[in-house]
């Protein structure tokens, strides 16, 4: 190690230590007595209460005074502030709280804050603002039946498995309880399906602690994030918990990127990712490194994209191959996203063309394109002359019948005219 580097090591103990120190002085500057407070709200709803604070220095201080926590906005304190001079060894602060008819079962906390309002200044060495809290604990009984749960997932390689855990907190044992399980999946068609399973039904008993489970097959989710909504019942009674199940990772995928560009020109490029995941994935970007015979030859870095669920989004730009020759160049590409996710790197082989294989490569995908068009032609061609001559037959038989139903028909009446008349005439000769 070099006398520069021991010099800097030595100099950031140093520091660290002075630091230590400081900050050690500073949290015995003041203090707070009592501790803590505790009170019970099924005795009482209005609390009052003094608590000191300590100048153990015996320092000229400003100290500010604030509230809270959950039921920080319950408590009202006499001052705002507190100023001591140097002789003052401690001074009260009076509180009250006055709390609100609704208490969660088990209780709750708050606290006042107790903060110097300056920091102090030491001809410019190092400082630090102190600060302490008092914490009230808030005491509440549980009512005759209650149930504390927890939602937790187990994934293996086919199943997931939801598991309820549950505790008896209330004063009376649990005769029926089950959990149902209520999951938000967005499909590939970005349409939601519910899914639903539920536990056996069983009892509980006071203090006691079980755990209540279902499985669904991982087969019928695709990877991503999904709301799991577990409703307890128990005796007439439910309690909702709410969690996000993740399976899988995020993932985009490169599916397409151009296989020809012209050398010594800037090319139009398109890029196709594919994101797998259930949501939008926002700020996707991708690091592309380009080689030329396993040597870095340029690099850049594509503009960032928002991408649908399940869906494909399209890069299109432009690469700069002024100053690249002929040949075939590989592409060493990155995705990143959410600022923290980067995929593995994926490599595609692109040619870069001069004029003449431009050209080929050009006759080569029209004759493709000729040969292709020609062959669906000539499918389509046979398949039309088959249903021509289907049609046709068709039309022809159904002539056929239409011309002999006319036939008969004039035969017939003709005959039926003839039988009418034949009578008429032998009576007009005989009476002639």
């Amino acid at each position: 190690m070099t006398k520069n580097k021991k010099s800097a090591c030595n100099t950031k103990i140093i520091v660290s230590v002075v630091i230590a120190l400081l900050l050690l002085n500073l949290v015995t500057a003041i203090g707070i007595r009592p501790a803590k407070t505790t009170m019970n709200s099924e005795e009482i709803k209005l609390y009052k209460g003094t608590i000191w604070v300590v100048n153990n220095d015996h320092q000229e201080l400003t100290i500010a005074l604030g509230a809270g926590g959950e039921f920080g906005q319950y408590i009202k304190l006499s001052t705002k502030e507190l100023i001591f001079r140097e002789d003052i060894d401690s001074l009260p602060l009076e509180f009250e709280i006055n709390l609100p008819t609704e208490i969660p079962p088990g209780g709750t906390s708050a606290y006042i804050i107790i903060e110097e309002s300056t920091p102090p200044e030491n001809n410019g060495a190092v400082g630090a603002k102190i600060s302490l809290k008092h914490k009230i604990t808030i005491q509440n009984g549980y009512p005759e039946k209650y149930i504390e749960p927890k939602l937790n997932f187990h994934e293996s390689s086919d199943t997931i498995r939801l598991v309820s855990e549950v505790q008896n907190l209330g004063k009376k044992d649990v005769e029926k309880i089950k959990t149902k399980f209520y999951i938000n999946n967005i499909l590939q068609n970005n349409q939601e399906k519910i899914e639903a399973v539920e536990t056996q039904q069983t009892t509980l008993k006071t203090k006691e602690n079980k755990l209540l489970e279902a499985t669904i097959p991982k087969s019928q989710f695709t990877t991503g994030e999904f709301e799991v909504n577990a409703i307890t019942m128990y005796d007439e009674q439910q309690v909702e918990m709410t969690k996000k199940l993740v399976i899988g990772k995020p993932e985009i995928e490169i599916t397409y990127f151009d296989k020809y560009f012209k050398a010594n020109e800037i090319n139009k490029y398109t890029l196709d990712l594919l994101n797998k995941w259930n949501k939008e994935i926002e700020n996707v970007y991708v690091d592309i490194i380009v080689k030329k015979e396993n040597s870095q030859i340029d690099q850049f870095r594509t503009k960032s994209i928002a991408i649908d669920a399940h869906a494909t989004q399209q890069i299109n730009d432009y690469l700069d191959a002024k100053n690249k020759n002929p040949g075939t160049y590989t592409f060493d590409m990155v995705v990143n996203f959410w600022n923290t996710y980067k995929m593995e790197t994926k490599t595609f082989q692109s040619d870069l063309l001069s004029p003449e294989e431009e050209q080929k490569v050009t006759a080569n995908q029209q004759t493709t394109n000729t040969l292709t068009g020609k062959a669906t032609q000539n499918n389509k061609d046979k398949s039309e002359i088959e249903n021509e001559t289907r049609n046709t037959s068709k039309d022809t038989l159904m002539w056929i019948i239409l011309t002999l139903s006319l036939i008969l028909l004039i035969i017939g009446s003709y005959l039926m005219y003839k039988s009418r008349t034949s009578p008429k005439k032998e009576q007009e000769q005989q009476e002639f």
